[in-house]
């Protein structure tokens, strides 16, 4: 008789006793009724009986165990051998595949660039709300912030007079800051102080775009009032499809040309415009699904030679015929509370500056942020 049939014939007999303890349970508490012995209690003397129980079956089941080893040297031997083979199995195709994954370069960290006597020569600047250059107030044509020169001045002029257009045309007042480093790494709250500090917008209709480029971030916020023209998951659309791809081939003047030129066909309707970049990210992309693919169907294969191999050598209980019924008589504590609701909110007003003047928009938490 094989291990496997030895266990199921033990487990068997165990489970025929918590059945057992369960019918006598039921019997009990109906005859207990309109007595001083409350169900909990009897509840709580049946699921010490189970306890002892199980205690004895764990016992029986590792003198089970035990025996069948020394009795058979050669099953014992290999159950060892599969199951390190299996363990280490997993583990390879986990580590192959995570080496195959290129690695994307961190940004580094806030640093001095030093001169032989020691005088800082440059420091990197993390930009947030307060510090942060805002061209319109003193132009009313410039919409772009661009202190840290990620963008070329040709691009800064055609992306200038697109959100010139956006403005015009619809009301819509923008603002867009392509720097290296956002303070905090969150471009998603520097968009809503700088929104609401500024009060961009005429009636809460407006858009700020913050990207972070040595960060490999990109946020798009609209205003309270265009949030239903501009939602977060079209948000998350133009960023996937016209800023993450170009960034990752450190195309920084090309994603943000397309996304000003996305989001004025966005808001005005019209049909939107084709990216060509080159195709190595959609080559490594593949190259990439493939890797993946392939260790899953490995480890979906390994699993199910696991399963056939567990049936002889029982690593685990994958069954009710090898495991101990559980506990019938289990009385989950009692808790109360809860969670809190809350909800993220900003305001906030400007205009009255030289140059241009922002509407007194606010911004609500709408938009969306990507990286890459």
């Amino acid at each position: 008789m094989t291990y496997t049939d030895q266990l199921r014939q033990l487990t068997s007999k165990y489970n025929e006793a918590v059945r057992a303890l369960d019918d006598s349970y039921s019997v009990e508490s109906t005859q207990s009724k309109g007595w001083n012995l409350t169900s909990s209690h009897l509840k709580k003397q049946y699921s010490k009986r189970y306890d002892a129980l199980a205690r004895e079956y764990r016992g029986k089941r590792n003198e089970l165990f035990e025996a069948y080893k020394y009795e058979h040297p050669e099953w014992t031997k290999a159950r060892r051998m599969w199951g390190w083979t299996f363990v280490i199995g997993v583990i390879m195709a986990m580590v192959c595949c995570t080496a195959a994954i290129p690695v994307e370069e961190e940004p580094e960290a806030a640093a001095l660039t030093t001169t032989m006597n020691g005088d800082a020569s440059s420091e990197v600047t993390y930009w947030n709300a307060d510090n942060i250059p805002i061209p319109y107030l003193k132009d009313s044509t410039q919409y772009v912030s661009n202190p840290d020169h990620v963008l070329t001045q040709q691009t800064v002029e055609r992306m200038n007079v697109t959100l010139q257009k956006l403005n015009l045309e619809l009301g819509i007042q923008s603002v867009t800051i392509v720097v290296n480093h956002i303070e905090n790494d969150d471009p998603f709250r520097m968009a809503q102080d700088v929104g609401n500090k500024y009060g961009v917008g005429h009636g809460d209709r407006g858009l700020i775009v913050v990207v972070a480029y040595e960060d490999h971030a990109v946020t798009i916020a609209p205003g309270r009032s265009l949030e239903a023209d501009l939602t977060d998951a079209e948000c998350h659309r133009l960023q996937q499809r016209y800023v993450v791809p170009a960034m990752r081939q450190n195309m920084p003047d090309s994603a943000m040309i397309y996304l000003t030129e996305a989001l004025y066909s966005t808001l005005q309707k019209k049909a939107m415009p084709t990216m060509t970049l080159s195709q190595d990210s959609d080559e490594e992309d593949d190259e990439m699904a493939f890797i993946i693919g392939l260790t899953f169907a490995f480890l979906v294969g390994w699993g199910i030679f696991f399963v056939r191999k567990n049936r002889i050598y029982q690593w685990i209980a994958l069954s009710s015929a090898v495991s101990l019924l559980a506990n019938p008589f289990y009385e989950a504590p009692k808790s109360s509370g809860g969670f809190g609701g809350g909800h993220f909110g900003g305001g906030g007003s400007g205009g009255g500056f030289s140059g241009g003047s922002f509407g007194g928009g606010s911004f609500g938490g709408g938009g969306a942020t990507s990286r890459w």
